[in-house]
């Protein structure tokens, strides 16, 4: 009686212990930035979990990224989804759903292992505690997310029903072991599967080859909730992302190695106090490791950490959702933000091609268009992490204007608002096109907007390998030229992949320049060879954009002005040249080189003047230091030092004088206490100031036949000729070129070599040859249409009538997974629009209504409609099957 008492009593003790130990790693979760949302790869679980769940039952997502098969959401319909789904009904604030998430996690991982070596008799009770809250802590370090350690954590539950002494029966073991598989989910499967591993090798080295069989159906069964999403996921979307597998080798080693630990620990133990080491050494020794463990998250505070979503994103997201004109939305952000999961508005993909466009601060219609034939309404501007001149510079050029702004001023040069939004314009999210506004294009979808813009901007295109056998004889759009083709091009578009970005970008009529800002193109115009089947003329047409040099700045000087010269400038670009600080545009300003030891800049008049001093005019945000001493040379003269007050004035007695240089021997450093290299915006000359003359924005760069690129065909040249202002000149906006007098060329069959490289101050970004004839084609406009959802994975069109055939064309990701029907219930041919727009070829005929569906969705809710029987059949299993038959406890 005495030894029970003693064994009841001590197992109290330990209880207690273990309370301790789990109230011990909930206390480390809470401590660690208490109060704040830590960042997570799923934002959606912490914003809007009902929302996030509620889209995991469809596998059509209509909602991101121009709709898309789901990628791994189903995964997180248990148990991490409906976790955090609960606590949000239950208004829990979202930092204490983390932390109750992360506090979940460490005590199912520390108690699966104490009661797994507690059943295998592995260790002493001391040496069990000690491996169970390692096996706890060592994830929380190196797991960035919860759901990476949630496998590890659950992986000794799957073996504790496998190895209980208890007198069970194979039913019970086998189930309630795929039952805490079933508990890991389905968003990190490769992980889930690793879990596998060691239970598979126990029953295989035990010989329980019956049990193992069982084992392995009952793990499939409460896995088709997950496998079914996943098989169709693979066959119909986007592989998922590879595994990290750090939390993969984990899942598979580190159960063996707690167990291993916990036995070898009382051996060391043992071993030492044989040898004359006080026996609270070893655990001293264990006890250290668990708080090495547990440092960094002590210590260490995580990135992207924020008390709340911030409120703007909130207000942002109200006022999307308040509109009532149809079309998507765009978010211009490399990093994962909380709006997709705050606004119930579709949300648009940023492209290659856009993020090219917007990122090189030369916008023009070709992006306007681009976004309205895509369906995008609304482009949202994040600008609380990274300076977003060139995007603001971008959008503006392209006239898509403002709207709506929240948040308090970014980390920026211009302090714009956190969230911005713009509006592009009427959009819908589908249109008909007629087969006279279509073209085959030989290229990729990169390519598409670039044609479609050259060829007018009202018609559509399709990738040459999708139309094949679904809308031939469509006329055809050569860009891949390397590649010999059949059939004669109707036109040949030719672009640069990259036009780069100039050192000064602009806000309104003001540039703000800065070295650093610049990128190069990725080449000096366009060289390419030419395969033509059959002769025929062409002609010859493109788009430039002025280039920086001396050429281009030959262009802007006004007769009988003030010039100016430096000893050097900071940027290539025309608004930061000298003449800037004499040209009486607030907007330009001349820069000099940072590594310029002895900046001057040196004003000459047209004729000699009575002058009497200077005044320096820095703008706001000129990022140069502003002069604080000067030398002044006189017609070089003796030099005289002059102090420049606070003001800007230089005074000193008059006298005539016809050039004036200026030293800048002491600066006055900027408002963030930086020293940058000097600069000013405008020095006006007291005494001959009339003679600072602007620059005319709207005067006309001189027409006249060589103005433009060079362009040689075969070796042969050709002159083209440009129409531009002074103001497409400053502030770098695209114009058009053409070839002088005849503006077609004569092309034998074969090859042929087309050069067009920079000239006259502008180098060429787009060349187009188009076919003499090519362009006389129907006037049936492109009509937009609307587009119903009666749910995620069905769709419905009205249709007006068409004399011929055309192309229903859907604002949304192409997948072969949907299916079309007119209104007499013929299935309709699906084609790929622009390279990847959904589309269905509709014969002539009058208004009709078209039904589509995806199909595979049906698939996708009776998976997960078997999955959840089998899984609470499993369930059924392990509560009325418990007992072995014969009452004897398992053998291990």
């Amino acid at each position: 009686m005495g030894r029970l008492k003693a064994g009841s009593s001590e197992q109290v003790v330990w209880r207690a212990r273990l309370v301790l130990g789990c109230l011990a790693l909930v206390a480390l979760c809470f401590q660690q930035a208490p109060g704040k949302i830590l960042a997570d790869s799923r934002i959606e679980l912490t914003a809007a979990p009902g929302r996030f769940l509620s889209r995991a039952l469809h596998l059509w997502d209509p909602h991101t990224a121009f709709g898309q098969v789901q990628s791994d959401a189903f995964g997180y319909l248990l148990p991490i989804g409906p976790f955090h789904w609960l606590l949000d009904a239950l208004s829990v604030p979202d930092w204490i759903t983390q932390r109750l998430w992360w506090s979940l996690v460490l005590c199912v991982a520390f108690l699966g292992i104490w009661k797994l070596c507690n059943v295998l008799e592995y260790g002493v009770p001391w040496t069990r505690f000690a491996v169970a809250l390692l096996y706890a802590l060592v994830p929380r370090v190196f797991g960035e997310f919860p759901i990476e350690v949630w496998p590890m954590a659950m992986a000794p539950w799957i073996m504790l029903p496998l190895v209980s002494p208890r007198a069970r029966s194979g039913w019970w073991r086998a189930s309630w072991s795929a039952l805490a598989f079933a508990l890991i989910g389905g968003a990190d499967p490769v992980a889930g599967a690793a879990t596998l591993v060691v239970p598979a090798i126990w029953l295989v080295s035990h010989r329980k080859l019956k049990l193992a069989l069982g084992w392995l159906g009952f793990v499939v069964a409460v896995s088709i909730w997950w496998l079914a999403p996943l098989a169709l996921l693979l066959q119909y979307g986007d592989a998922p992302p590879g595994p990290r597998w750090l939390p993969v080798i984990g899942v598979v080693i580190g159960l063996p190695l707690a167990l291993a630990a916990a036995q070898y620990l009382r051996r060391l133990a043992n071993l030492s106090v044989s040898r004359g080491v006080n026996r609270r050494v070893v655990p001293a020794v264990v006890a250290c490791l668990a708080v090495a463990a547990a440092a960094p998250v002590v210590l260490l505070r995580p990135d992207g950490a924020s008390a709340a979503i911030p409120g703007h994103w909130n207000a942002a997201a109200a006022w999307l959702d308040s509109q009532s004109a149809p079309g998507s939305v765009l978010l211009l952000s490399s990093t994962t933000e909380p709006l997709t999961a705050l606004v119930k508005r579709p949300m648009a993909a940023l492209t290659d091609d856009v993020e090219r466009r917007v990122g090189s601060g030369v916008g023009d219609q070709t992006l306007r268009q681009e976004l309205t034939r895509d369906g995008v309404r609304y482009v949202v501007v994040r600008n609380d992490l990274e300076d977003t001149l060139a995007i603001h510079e971008s959008l503006a050029d392209a006239g898509i204007g403002r709207v709506a702004y929240f948040g308090p001023g970014g980390h920026t040069r211009i302090p714009y608002p956190s969230v911005e939004i713009y509006d592009v314009g009427a959009t819908t999210p589908g249109r008909l096109i007629p087969r006279s506004r279509l073209v085959a294009v030989v290229g990729t979808a990169d390519d598409v907007p670039t044609v479609v813009t050259a060829l007018g901007g009202t018609g559509g295109a399709v990738l040459r390998s999708d139309a094949t056998g679904k809308v031939d004889g469509l006329p055809l759009i050569e860009t891949e030229v390397s590649k010999p083709v059949d059939e004669q091009p109707s036109a040949v578009v030719l672009r640069t992949q990259q036009i780069g970005r100039s050192g000064c970008l602009h806000v309104g009529a003001r540039a703000l320049c800065n070295q650093e800002q610049a990128t190069p193109a990725a080449e000096n115009g366009l060289s390419r060879s030419v395969q033509l089947p059959q002769a025929a003329s062409y002609e010859l047409r493109g788009t430039a954009l002025p280039k920086d040099g001396d050429v281009l700045e030959r262009l802007l000087p006004v007769q009988g002005a003030i010039t100016a010269t430096a000893s050097s400038r900071a940027v290539t670009a025309p608004e930061g040249r000298p003449g800037a600080a004499v040209d009486r545009d607030p907007g330009t300003s001349w820069l000099a080189d940072p590594d310029d030891p002895k900046p001057s800049l040196t004003l000459k008049l047209p004729v000699a003047r009575d002058v009497a001093g200077l005044r320096f005019q820095s703008d706001t945000y000129l990022d140069g230091s502003r002069p604080a001493e000067v030398m002044l040379h006189f017609d070089g003269g003796v030099p005289i030092r002059a102090t420049v007050d606070a003001e800007g004035y230089v005074r000193f007695a008059a006298r005539h004088v016809r050039t004036i240089k200026i030293d800048f021997t002491a600066t006055k450093p900027l408002q963030d206490a930086r020293r940058s290299p000097v600069g000013v915006t405008e020095v006006a000359v007291l005494g001959a100031d009339e003679l600072r003359k602007a620059v005319d924005p709207d005067r006309r760069v001189p027409t006249y036949c060589g103005n433009g690129p060079a362009v040689r065909v075969d070796g042969v040249p050709a002159r083209t000729q440009v129409t531009a202002t002074m103001r497409d000149v400053l502030q770098r906006r695209t114009v058009p070129f053409s070839l002088c007098g005849a503006t077609s060329v004569a092309l034998r069959s074969g090859s042929h070599h087309v050069e067009v490289l920079a000239g006259g101050g502008f180098v060429p970004i787009e060349t187009t040859l188009v076919k003499a004839g090519f362009g006389d084609v129907s006037v049936t406009p492109v009509q937009g249409v609307d587009v119903w959802r009666p749910n995620p994975a069905e769709l419905t069109v009205e249709v007006p009538d068409a004399d011929d055939q055309s192309v229903l064309a859907v604002a949304q990701n192409y997948n072969e997974g949907w299916e079309a029907y007119d209104s007499t219930g013929q299935k309709l041919t699906p084609i790929r629009i622009g390279g990847w727009q959904q589309g269905w070829v509709l014969p002539a005929g009058p208004e009709q209504v078209v039904t589509a569906s995806f199909m595979p969705a049906r698939t996708y809710r009776a998976g997960l409609l078997l999955g959840l029987i089998t899984l609470l059949t499993v369930l059924a299993v392990g509560v009325f099957f418990p007992k072995r038959r014969t009452g004897r406890s398992i053998r291990r």
